[in-house]
């Protein structure tokens, strides 16, 4: 956590941008919801699904976008937008494939027992860097992120459970200060955003420090993929 919090300290603007570029989209149907004639029930339970389901694939590709910078950040070189969202999008199809398996995975998961989804959701945390990183498949990056984090899933669930618990007491801070007009869906909207990129950084440190523990491989080794 606390090379989380350094890395993303030290270039905050940069990881906030990286995130909410992928994630406009989130923020121009919420508006359009806000703007629209009151709809019936059905429609305001498929509406909150689809923007639940657009929401957590953006949340993947928003992901992949901050993976360079923050591989940089770790070795202390420079970088720019420019190159972190060339990096990220170069990989999007596949990383929207595989934020579909684990979406749908942990959400079966948690649909029988909520324990197999987090157990499941451990599973495939590292599943998004090793398909940016090694270049993997979707069905590769899952058993990739499978493999790398045995014997560090409860550590990955004390990380995700406090990731989790900061972002809803925020958001829930947020809705109670602005309602649930413009100013509430924007303030929700940027709280997403920062807790977005928290989380693409954690993921970025996690899946490092697990290559490193497992196979010893060095930082600069592991990050001359993007060289």
């Amino acid at each position: 956590m606390n090379k989380t919090f350094a890395i993303l300290g030290r270039q905050f603007g940069k990881f906030v941008l990286l995130t909410l570029v992928p994630m406009i989209p989130v923020f121009l149907v919420t508006l359009g919801a806000l703007s629209s004639s009151a709809p019936s029930p059905s429609g305001i339970a498929i509406g909150a699904m689809l923007t639940a389901l657009l929401t957590f694939v953006l949340q993947t590709v928003a992901q992949a976008t901050s993976l360079y910078g923050a591989f940089q950040e770790m070795r202390q070189q420079p970088f720019t937008i420019r190159d972190s969202l060339r990096i990220g999008f170069s990989r999007t199809i596949p990383v929207i494939g595989v934020g579909i398996i684990v979406g749908l995975a942990t959400g079966l998961g948690f649909l029988l027992l909520i324990v197999p989804g987090v157990i499941i959701g451990c599973m495939l945390y590292v599943a998004v860097p090793a398909c940016v990183i090694e270049k993997l498949g979707v069905t590769a990056s899952t058993s990739r992120s499978v493999a790398l984090t045995k014997g560090y899933r409860w550590q990955i669930f004390g990380l995700f459970l406090l990731v989790v618990v900061i972002a809803l007491v925020g958001a829930f801070v947020l809705a109670k200060i602005g309602g649930v007009g413009l100013v509430g869906q924007t303030l929700s909207f940027a709280w997403q955003v920062v807790s977005t990129a928290f989380g693409a950084v954690l993921s970025a440190v996690i899946y490092h420090d697990l290559r490193m523990a497992k196979e010893g491989i060095d930082l600069d080794t592991l990050a001359s993929v993007f060289d």
